[in-house]
């Protein structure tokens, strides 16, 4: 994390909490340097898995569709009853 008042890259935190119902982390921070503090607000971002197809393209993933083309499969073969 970098400075907003100097711009240095190092910084240390000195406290941290949970708050927006755990949804964020509010982190105290310290300049290394010019030793100001400074807040910041940190949110998990989820992102969902992408598939790689054989021409290289990326789609995002599908659980319906994963689902079909077992099913599909499981027609195929003969039953093990």
């Amino acid at each position: 994390m970098h400075c907003p008042f100097c711009g240095e890259h190092e910084t240390k935190v000195v406290d941290s909490r949970l708050v927006a119902e755990g949804q964020q982390i509010r982190r105290r921070r310290e300049c290394i340097s010019c030793h100001e503090r400074f807040t910041t607000f940190e949110v998990a971002e989820l992102l969902m898995p992408k598939v790689v197809k054989n021409d290289g393209t990326r789609q995002p993933f599908d659980e319906d569709k994963l689902r079909a083309g077992i099913q599909r499969a499981l027609e195929k073969t003969p039953c093990q009853c």
